[in-house]
Parts: C-alpha cells; structure tokens; sequence
C-alpha cells in the first residue's frame, strides 16, 4: 500500500512524502524545505553526536572512525509503539558524495537491522534547503502482528518526518546561542573600550 501526500510550499514543512513495504522492505521517502542554509545541514548531518538532539528516538549516536568521507558509526535508538518498544542498535558507513549526497548503509552482521539504507540529498535555495531523504530498512527484530504494516509505516513518517524538523530547531537554536555570544562579546568590549 502507497500513501502519498503533496503539500504547499513552506519553509520547514513537507512537500511530498510517501512510505511503503515492500517484500518486508519499509521504504520513506520525504522531500522538504528547511529554513537553514545547505551547510548549516549538512554540518549537523555529519555531526554525529549531534542526533539525539535532532531527533530524542536516537539515545545514543557516536563516531568509531573517519577514512576520508566515510564515517564508520555507531547509533542507539528506542522507538514505541503503543505499549511495544524496541531498542535497535545500528552500525553504519556513513559516506560524503558530491552534489550534496549523503549516504548511509547499515552494517548488517552488527546491526538490528536486515538491511539498512539512505540517501538525503540537499539542494541549495540560498537562505532555505530542499532536503530530500529516502530510507530503506528491513528490521531484524519481531515487529507483533497486531501492530501491522500500516502502523510501522505511519511511525517511520513520523519519525522521518521528526529528524527533518529536529534539524531546523537544532540550526535555529545554535544560530540564537551564537548571537547571544556575539552580543555579549560585543558587550564586552563596549564596556572595556568606556572604562579606558
């Protein structure tokens, strides 16, 4: 079953979205625009401890190792359903490409996950970013029947769809604590550049 939304065009609201299974595959795919620029993104992406912050379903989230653009990591996450809950552990590379493409694939023998994959792509509008992410998994866990394919699709939008605004709040709150600095430095100085 194929759900499938088009929205008006907003700053840090969904445009598209659609969420399948697939032969036991639960594919997301959600396109949207961001009120952040392209680098603002994409340096809390690749911040990895940075996650729990974009999205509280993540607990834990660390490098093990950097080669280059790949990036060996490790991440801890709790999702609910009803009164079911699951801890999935996740390694993954994460890898840089060109052209704004970052990709993930979990490590399936050191994972929870059968199979895991995705791809965010982000496309500069200047002042706003259209980013658009599409997630591939296959859990390695007992999902009870009586949640059913419907309700895990309707928690992996929710949850995507939670990261996508997790990071718009995460780049506006770092960007409100660096003018709190700047003030105060400048503050600062006023009242130095007085006292002379």
């Amino acid at each position: 079953m194929l759900v499938a939304l088009m929205s008006p065009l907003k700053a840090g609201e969904l445009l598209e979205y659609y969420v399948d299974e697939i032969d036991d595959h639960f594919l997301l795919h959600l396109d949207m625009r961001v009120d952040a620029n392209h680098n603002e993104i994409k340096a809390v992406l690749m911040d990895f401890s940075k996650m729990p912050e974009v999205n509280n379903t993540v607990v834990e989230s660390r490098l093990i190792e950097r080669d280059g653009n790949k990036y060996k990591i490790f991440f801890v996450s709790k999702a609910c359903v009803w009164i079911f809950c699951e801890t999935i552990k996740q390694n993954a590379i994460v890898t840089e490409l060109d052209q704004g493409y970052i990709m993930s694939n979990a490590i399936a023998d050191k994972s929870d996950l059968k199979y895991g994959s995705t791809l965010w792509q982000l496309i500069d509008e200047g002042d706003t970013t259209r980013v658009i992410y599409n997630a591939d998994y296959v859990p390695d866990f007992w999902v009870p029947p009586l949640i059913g394919s419907s309700i895990a699709k309707k928690k992996m939008l929710s949850e995507g769809t939670k990261t996508i605004n997790g990071l718009e709040r995460v780049i506006k709150t770092s960007r409100e604590t660096a003018t709190q600095e700047l003030s105060q430095e400048k503050s600062e100085v006023n009242h130095l550049q007085s006292s002379l």
